[in-house]
């Protein structure tokens, strides 16, 4: 994805000068993190190639808050400008493992160039009461990120937020323009939160419409429409947390060599962790998770099964963010082994995701483990639906709330649908400030 650069300096100048004389308030963030870290043997149809990683990812925030709104005196405004840089480092060699080319090709540069992340307006109070709107690119999270994450890149459109619409319920309306390999798409939709007496309830329907053609799992579209709708219960105690969402995908597809195809897909995410004294380690946290989503059982050209959205969180920075540091899995793809769609071998469709895990606190120190086993929902093919497991190991030290210094060991093994790959491997290190 590639599209020209702003003038930096002269759109902060015009944005912030003239509102700053308004200002009540001025927030400033910064988020840096510079890791080095190397993969090993990763796992692509018949090959495995290893990859070394230099990465420097940095965030800075301009917000200036409180502007009053001289014609509507019960309204105030927020004005904000986020600059986002990734790189390779110029220490790095040339990324070239295909594993991290999505990653990559999503975003405006690679070469530690800044480019807008969020270039917003926020007002309060807009028209009535209880509502408040936001204009331009913004981050945006849906949920857990199932079906729509900003994966730090921001999301251009709008979103009206009105809280107590009726009794407690929180509504949200958005409307986004998110760009993917060479054209904008739209999506639109709206949220509900109900404040039940131990936890949140969250309703939504969303839909994704892409007018252009690209191949999905099953349909070489010219173009589509999929629609989203989900459920998400999230609970948060003392000594327990909860967090279960569920989501039906529909919708259909102008296929490329006419006629039209349906998407009848669904998946499902439940996670839940503990606190428990643990000899030792003293307070420590366990976690549990389970994830699946459909899949195709066999050649339909009607109907595609396979859960599969466009813009679901799966990416930070120049690397996948997920279940796994390696597999970076999201409930429908992974770290790619093959050049199809979810990354995973042809006819292979949908995701199964279990997760054991602990933090175990020792001083300034956090150690944590993870298991976790993942499966494949359909085979056309009639083969292996086992695909890999995988454990990490991270060593987290704080040296205070806001600078962190992580290592991790990762190994994963492939399983039935791999059987001549070996293990692969990862090993980083990493330091992460903000303020």
């Amino acid at each position: 994805m590639k599209r020209p650069a702003l003038p930096l300096y002269a759109a902060l100048t015009a944005l912030l000068i003239p509102a700053a004389a308004q200002a009540t308030k001025l927030d400033l963030s910064s988020d840096v993190e510079i890791k080095a870290a190397n993969y090993q043997h990763l796992v692509y149809g018949d090959l495995q190639a290893s990859q070394p990683l230099f990465s420097e990812n940095a965030a800075i925030g301009f917000i200036i808050k409180g502007i009053k709104l001289e014609k509507t005196p019960d309204s105030t405004m927020d004005v904000g400008v986020v600059l986002q840089s990734v790189g390779p480092g110029a220490s790095s060699n040339t990324v070239t493992s295909p594993q991290f080319a999505d990653a990559i090709n999503r975003l405006p540069n690679t070469n530690g160039t800044p480019f807008v992340r969020g270039a917003y307006v926020k007002i309060y109070n807009f028209l009535r009461r209880n509502v408040t709107a936001t204009f331009g690119r913004q981050d945006f999270t849906l949920g857990q990120g199932i079906t729509l994450g900003s994966d730090d890149l921001g999301l251009p459109g709008g979103r009206i937020e009105m809280d107590k619409l009726y009794r407690n319920i929180k509504t949200d309306l958005f409307f986004f323009r998110p760009f993917k390999t060479d054209r904008y798409l739209k999506v639109y939709g709206g949220t509900a939160y109900y404040p039940a007496s131990e936890g949140l309830w969250q309703a939504y329907h969303f839909w994704e419409v892409d007018d252009g053609p690209g191949q999905d799992i099953v349909f070489n579209a010219a173009a589509k429409t999929k629609k989203f709708t989900g459920l998400r219960y999230f609970l948060s105690q003392k000594q327990l947390s909860f967090d279960g969402e569920a989501v039906i995908q529909r919708g259909t597809a102008e296929k490329a060599g006419g006629g039209t195809g349906k998407y009848e897909a669904h998946a499902f995410m439940l996670k839940g962790a503990w606190n428990q004294d643990i000899a030792m380690f003293g307070q420590s946290r366990v976690r549990l998770g389970y994830g699946r989503s459909s899949g195709n059982p066999g050649a339909n050209p009607a109907t595609d099964k396979a859960f599969f959205p466009s813009f679901g969180k799966k990416f930070k920075g120049m690397e996948r963010d997920g279940y796994g540091q390696i597999a970076g899995a999201t409930l429908y793809d992974m770290i790619k082994t093959s050049a199809t769609a979810n990354g995973l071998p042809n006819g292979v469709s949908g995701l199964n995701v279990i997760n054991i895990g602990a933090d175990l606190p020792y001083k300034k120190l956090v150690i944590s483990a993870d298991l976790y086993k993942f499966r494949a929902t359909r085979n056309a093919g009639g083969g292996s639906l086992q695909i890999a497991s995988e454990y990490d190991v991270k060593a987290s030290y704080a040296f205070g709330d806001n600078l962190h210094l992580n290592a991790v060991y990762a190994v994963f093994t492939p399983l039935g649908l791999y059987p001549e790959a070996v293990q692969s491997k990862l090993v980083y290190g990493a330091i992460s400030a903000r303020f």
